[in-house]
């Protein structure tokens, strides 16, 4: 008679351990595809700010008979700054550091308000401006995409079984920091 619940009992264990391994694993997986995702988010934003320091020259050219002198050079300090910092972004693996964040945010918020000052001096309607502009909104994409990935992550190691999991797997560390939008975009374009 007692046979058959110790029997029961067994099974209800087996697969009780089974379960519990497939959520464990589950939410294992699902957090490394979230960090490769922040990671590639990462690399696609990256690319994006490169991508438009390349076209401010052509922007630049375009003032060139202006009396813009001083603002032309303020522009490439700010873009060797940002050079600099988006280098030290990509020899790194690990999530982006929130003092160097805040000094690349505080360096693209200058260069847009110094290309916003261009943009007036030359016209809105100007095909460069019109180029850069579309840029821009490019860039905001990527960073919108690489914020949206940095948050799921950072919220999946706060429920369950995420939390578990980072802990156990040593994902608690990491922590991707948010970027502000607002300071890449001179012409009000999010």
């Amino acid at each position: 008679m007692k046979k058959p619940w110790l029997i029961f009992a067994g099974l209800c264990a087996v697969v009780l351990a089974i379960v519990m391994i497939c959520v464990i694993f589950g939410s294992y997986t699902s957090m490394l595809r979230s960090k490769n995702r922040v990671q590639t988010g990462k690399d696609l934003m990256i690319t994006a700010f490169e991508d438009q320091l390349d076209q401010i020259p052509d922007l630049l050219s375009a003032a060139s008979g202006m009396d813009t002198a001083s603002n032309i050079s303020r522009i490439h300090d700010i873009m060797e700054q940002i050079r600099t910092l988006l280098l030290r972004f990509q020899a790194s693996d690990a999530p982006l550091d929130p003092e160097r964040v805040s000094m690349f945010e505080q360096a693209q918020s200058r260069l847009a308000e110094d290309l916003d000052a261009l943009a007036r001096e030359i016209g809105t309607s100007h095909p460069r401006v019109q180029e850069t502009a579309a840029q821009y909104l490019k860039t905001i994409y990527a960073v919108r995409q690489y914020n949206r990935e940095a948050a799921y992550f950072d919220r999946r190691k706060k429920v369950f079984p995420g939390m578990f999991t980072a802990k156990w797997f040593d994902l608690n560390h990491l922590q991707y920091p948010v970027i502000e939008i607002s300071c890449f975009d001179p012409w009000g374009l999010k």
